[in-house]
């Protein structure tokens, strides 16, 4: 994120850029065909978005850059802008929930990019992608165990501690060989269901 004094100078900059690429006779620029090029607003939101770009990268934590290494990832910038969104949010976002997000701060962000970019983390063990919903893949990025509640009302998903419930002999099932397992509740928030 851009801090006020970093919007600050970024704006400032795009000023100055703007004066410097603004002609002194502009009659003459125009005979170049060259006054569409010099136009001030569109100076000042290229520059704008570089140095928000610019911004933006510099001030990612190092530890997102570092998470990437240490899995075998190479921190391009798009993979440390999808990561430094989806490794720190509580929420449970889609892909395209995800592209949103991130576009917002990365406009050059391709949802693909994004897509492949998940679909690496997960294979890494980064995510974990859950269907909760039919036909609705989302994204975890809490790896220790726990249950989940969808509202109905909402869609919302929320993080349910693995000791809140009990599920026993799970073990005792005969002919499967369980990897993993949780529980999935599906209701209305206390809250919504008073309304």
């Amino acid at each position: 994120m851009c801090s006020a004094k970093g919007e600050a100078e970024a704006k400032g900059g795009a000023e100055r850029v703007a004066s410097r690429h603004q002609p002194q006779n502009h009659a003459r620029a125009v005979s170049h065909g060259l006054a569409p090029l010099l136009d001030n607003a569109k100076i000042a939101r290229v520059f704008l978005t570089l140095s928000t770009l610019r911004l933006s990268l510099n001030s990612m934590t190092a530890s997102v850059v570092e998470v990437l290494e240490h899995v075998g990832i190479q921190p391009s910038a798009q993979r440390v802008a999808v990561a430094d969104y989806v490794l720190g949010t509580d929420d449970h976002p889609s892909a395209e929930q995800v592209w949103g997000r991130v576009k917002e701060r990365f406009p050059m962000l391709s949802r693909a990019t994004v897509y492949n970019t998940l679909n690496l983390f997960v294979e890494k063990g980064l995510l974990r992608e859950l269907v909760l919903a039919e036909g609705k893949v989302v994204f975890d990025p809490k790896l220790s165990p726990h249950h989940h509640f969808v509202d109905d009302e909402t869609q919302s998903i929320v993080d349910i501690p693995w000791d809140a419930l009990q599920v026993k002999h799970v073990d005792a099932l005969r002919g499967f060989d369980i990897r993993e397992y949780q529980v999935v509740l599906r209701g209305r928030r206390a809250s919504t269901a008073r309304r």
